[in-house]
């Protein structure tokens, strides 16, 4: 009998002292990759070992509950998926954003969350398929309901859109590399009062196009060596563009408007653009709907009255 408790004993403290190194490396963990302190679940883990761990990203998705962090290792990366997330309170995080990949193997969306309150973080996401009507394929596609989301800190590459908003409302879009997709970032379809700041959008055909929205925030980011157009709106109002760079775009901004009374145009306001002659407002050229004389587009303007003299520096 005696023996017996002792044993138990023992098993109950090699076990304080594993729940303790478990503790300490999930706290370690928490720190290095920034994961949200307030998680209320467990953590699953992706490409490691031991308990909780799997193989797949989507069967830890499909095995996680409300409040779950999935963390995922780049040791087997990449990982060629089409990951749909339908749960509230998920965090998605990678090990390193160079070397954590989610390839989504030209087919469909290589992410597709319809959920609120996600975070994504620390990804190279790339190969979405290539439909633009009526799927939007993209690197990451936020479709109602799903809102409340913060993407942040990831790779988006070689997509059809890096990052697609559809219907989707109150999300972060931030501190993000957006490249060399054919639309850096779509937004659309009534998606209000996203923010998007900080990101690094290069070298894609349309940096970010922006559609039948409004109260959307576009702010310090940089967008550059885009083939087509930096910034297109196209039936959008009461937008927020301010503080960001517009560099070597073939042509920084173009817009299709309707005409408007001054407090319900876009708001721009201290940009830099690299072609400003360096005196007086930005002249910024698109092209007004006429709907009371036969429905007709005609040259418009915007101005950005503000427009800076440098460049913001806005960290990669």
């Amino acid at each position: 009998m005696k023996k017996g408790v002792t044993y138990v004993k023992i098993a109950l403290f090699l076990g304080l002292i594993f729940t303790s190194t478990v503790n300490a490396t999930v706290f370690e963990e928490l720190q290095q990759f920034k994961i949200k302190s307030n998680y209320t679940g467990d953590i699953l883990y992706v490409g490691g070992s031991g308990l909780n761990n799997y193989s797949k990203i989507q069967d830890a998705v499909d095995n996680a509950s409300i409040g779950d962090i999935i963390f995922v290792y780049s040791r087997i990366s990449p990982y060629y998926e089409n990951i749909i997330i339908n749960k509230n309170d998920l965090q998605l995080i990678g090990e390193n954003k160079y070397s954590t990949i989610i390839d989504g193997n030209g087919i469909r969306d290589a992410i597709q969350i319809t959920a609120d309150r996600v975070t994504l973080n620390g990804f190279t996401v790339q190969h979405s398929g290539s439909i633009e009507y009526p799927e939007y394929n993209a690197g990451a596609h936020l479709i109602y309901p799903s809102d409340h989301n913060t993407i942040t800190d990831n790779i988006f590459i070689d997509n059809w859109n890096g990052i697609c908003l559809q219907a989707s409302k109150n999300n972060t879009i931030s501190k993000n590399i957006i490249s060399n997709n054919v639309k850096g970032l779509l937004i659309f379809a009534d998606s209000v009062y996203n923010t998007v700041s900080e990101n690094n959008v290069e070298n894609n055909d349309y940096g970010l196009f922006v559609g039948f929205t409004v109260y959307n925030t576009i702010i310090e980011n940089n967008v550059t060596n885009s083939s087509e157009c930096g910034l297109y709106l196209y039936f959008v109002r009461l937008q927020t563009i301010q503080r960001n760079n517009f560099i070597n775009n073939t042509r920084h901004v173009y817009f299709i408007e309707r005409l408007r009374l001054a407090f319900d145009r876009n708001y721009w306001a201290r940009n830099y653009w690299d072609n400003w002659i360096g005196f007086g407002p930005k002249l910024l050229k698109g092209q007004m709907f006429t709907e009371w004389v036969g429905q007709k587009l005609i040259p418009w303007f915007n101005y950005d009255w503000s427009p800076v003299k440098k460049p913001y520096t806005i960290q990669k």
